[in-house]
């Protein structure tokens, strides 16, 4: 089943790697990634997964990250 994610992530050096990285570790495979600057202080992620797990454990954990500000499942 594919999900849809929008995370607002901390401009920070490697911050998107992790994020993309945590993800795949965690078992949701990337089908497709759009991030865009939102100011100079933030990133704005579309990230697109597939997995029959539950989404929200995988919110769950990103909101753990120490760059991730906000997660929310996007239709």
């Amino acid at each position: 089943m594919t999900q849809k994610l929008t995370i607002k992530l901390g401009w920070a050096e490697g911050a998107l790697v992790r994020l993309l990285g945590h993800t795949e570790r965690r078992g949701f495979p990337l089908v497709g990634v759009s991030a865009l600057p939102e100011g100079t202080e933030n990133l704005m992620v579309d990230m697109t997964i597939e997995s029959n797990r539950p989404v929200e454990q995988l919110i769950h954990q990103l909101n753990k990250l120490y760059d991730v500000k906000h997660v929310e499942r996007t239709q």
